[in-house]
């Protein structure tokens, strides 16, 4: 073998074992992690003039019809739903659809509700007024209580006996929130309590 042969292989070899001992001594590479995946909520299956049109058909004069379409427009959260329950409580004819608005107004579950709750505690109706009352429990918001009260002098015994039990209901929700409260501040007192008593654990530790 020629000496300049001999040196060129000798060099290459040279880099090809270096090469490989980077390669095998490198730290690992980076792994990238998968883009996260975004909670995107369903694109409505309504437009807005579809919705338009709904809230024209809840005037229908069929109640089934009516109810229909107060209950689509209630779940597919039109805003104006919330009003369109209250106005049925307050003037439909048809006392079963008031008692199912009442029914649906209780599962929005806020003030917003309870103004239609409340007109249905007035109502001429002796069974809305029962559903009025009970669903005014079940939100158990104290705010309804001038008008449970009223309820107390109601001439039917069966709708006293309801406000009664709505009374009760929202005093046990106000001691849940009470006893809750209670609970979340002597939770932050311990978690303070406990922060001071490592302060002082570590201040004794430093040296002098």
């Amino acid at each position: 073998m020629r000496p300049m042969a001999a040196v060129v292989l000798i060099a290459f070899s040279c880099a090809f074992l270096f090469h490989r001992y980077r390669v095998m001594t490198a730290p690992p590479a980076k792994q990238t992690p998968p883009p996260a995946l975004e909670r995107t909520e369903p694109a409505p299956f309504l437009s807005l003039g579809e919705i338009k049109r709904l809230r024209v058909v809840a005037k229908d004069p069929d109640p089934n019809v009516r109810w229909a379409t107060m209950e689509l427009l209630f779940m597919v959260k039109d805003p104006e739903s919330i009003g369109i329950l209250q106005k049925a409580v307050i003037n439909d004819p048809d006392r079963d659809l008031r008692i199912k608005s009442i029914q649906l107004l209780e599962k929005k579950n806020d003030l917003l509700a309870l103004a239609g709750l409340i007109r249905g505690i007035l109502d001429i109706d002796k069974d809305v007024r029962l559903a009025a009352l009970k669903s005014a429990g079940a939100i158990g918001d104290p705010a309804a209580t001038p008008w449970v009260m009223e309820a107390l002098k109601d001439i039917e015994p069966e709708v006293r006996g309801e406000a009664l039990l709505t009374l009760g209901q929202f005093q046990d929700k106000r001691k849940t929130q009470y006893a809750e409260l209670i609970a979340r501040l002597r939770a932050q007192y311990e978690a303070e309590v406990k922060r001071q008593k490592e302060r002082h654990e570590l201040g004794k530790m430093r040296p002098l």
